[in-house]
């Protein structure tokens, strides 16, 4: 690996990719500063309270933690002392103004099932679909899923397209 001389970098921005940066930067001896305009880290990855209530400003999903453990790795610290996670098999839930629910499953063939039955699309159809196939990116999959949304008419869902050429 090569490394290079010793430089003095910022980082505008405390969001994850912002500290994902720092990180690797200053594990390979640079000198590192962040500049963050909020009063805290995380960028969209924070969070609000109301009243009793704590909410998500920003994801809800945390996926691939083995990009955050390698972090963690090249940091040289161990996650587990700042923080623990539980891999759970429900990786979230969509509502449908028509009434229709979806779970995302973590286990494909229950994945599929779901996604049968809230589109109507045969299991056989969802599994050509390279991204489920291979699991490589739910990006992918979820523009499958609005894709099964438009065919299917599940009525105004929560994905929104604007055209902002004719605002």
């Amino acid at each position: 690996m090569k490394y290079y001389n010793r430089v003095k970098v910022a980082i505008i921005g405390s969001g994850i990719a912002g500290i994902a940066t720092a990180i690797r930067l200053a594990a390979k001896g640079h000198e590192v500063s962040v500049f963050e305009k909020n009063s805290f880290p995380g960028g969209k990855l924070s969070e609000f309270q109301l009243g009793d209530y704590r909410f998500d400003a920003g994801p809800s999903l945390f996926t691939y933690p083995e990009l955050v453990e390698e972090l963690f790795q090249v940091a040289g610290e161990g996650m587990e002392k700042y923080f623990q996670y539980v891999e759970l098999q429900d990786i979230c839930n969509y509502f449908y103004e028509d009434g229709t629910k979806f779970t995302a499953r973590k286990d494909r063939k229950l994945f599929a099932a779901e996604i049968s039955r809230s589109t109507h699309e045969p299991e056989a159809n969802i599994y050509t679909v390279s991204a489920f196939r291979n699991w490589i990116f739910l990006g992918e999959l979820l523009e499958f899923i609005v894709y099964l949304n438009r065919i299917h008419c599940l009525g105004n869902s929560i994905f929104r397209f604007v055209d902002t050429a004719s605002e």
